[in-house]
């Protein structure tokens, strides 16, 4: 992980921190807490796009040049079943990575089971795990590299915090890591931390 998802993961922790004595008030505020499905009313949906960077962490062939670190978006779509537990679906593209003369083109289908402490109006931190369906090509002329496409499940985990606005729109801040099947049968690790904006349907 390079020294800017470094210093951005600190601020997201710092953050979060800074939030924490807001909790056991909000806990105390907290009354239902029964299972609500997307059906039925109360089923709070959300909907959203973060931009931000990622970070390939992937070997870079001997006798070349690489950028293992892109512009990526994340589309998103989820909801809450109760107070604590919710999911989440999206699209997220990581980026055309620059590597071994050629370009790894990184996408997937992002699945997120989400758990959380809500706080104040429209605030919450939260932790995320699931797992991720992903499309790999890569190109390149550097000797040894493995170029073709992969795609597959892998796991993925991640922490966020969403920053309410008013009660309906929020900030969303988040750090995540995938692990991605790539050419020649081997996973490695893509990193992100991304902020965006999310919309509550209530």
């Amino acid at each position: 992980m390079n020294s800017r998802l470094h210093a951005t993961t600190a601020a997201l922790v710092v953050a979060a921190g800074a939030a924490l004595p807001s909790v056991a008030i909000a806990q105390q505020q907290q009354q239902d807490t029964g299972w609500t499905m997307p059906y039925q009313r109360g089923f709070w949906g959300h909907a959203g796009l973060s931009l931000g960077r990622s970070e390939l962490d992937i070997t870079c062939p001997a006798g070349t040049s690489c950028d293992d670190t892109e512009q990526a978006f994340r589309a998103f779509v989820g909801g809450r079943f109760n107070n604590i537990i919710g999911g989440e679906i999206a699209y997220i593209k990581f980026g055309d990575f620059t590597r071994g003369g050629g370009e790894t083109d990184v996408e997937g289908v992002d699945l997120a089971l989400m758990a959380g402490i809500p706080f104040g109006n429209n605030w919450s931190i939260f932790g995320k795990l699931g797992g991720i369906y992903s499309q790999v090509d890569v190109t390149g002329t550097a000797p040894g590299l493995a170029t073709g496409g992969e795609n597959g499940w892998g796991p993925r985990a991640g922490i966020g915090l969403q920053m309410g606005l008013t009660e309906n729109w929020a900030i969303r801040a988040d750090y995540d890591r995938y692990r991605i099947k790539v050419p020649g049968g081997g996973r490695e690790n893509v990193d992100t931390f991304l902020i965006g904006a999310q919309y509550t349907f209530r």
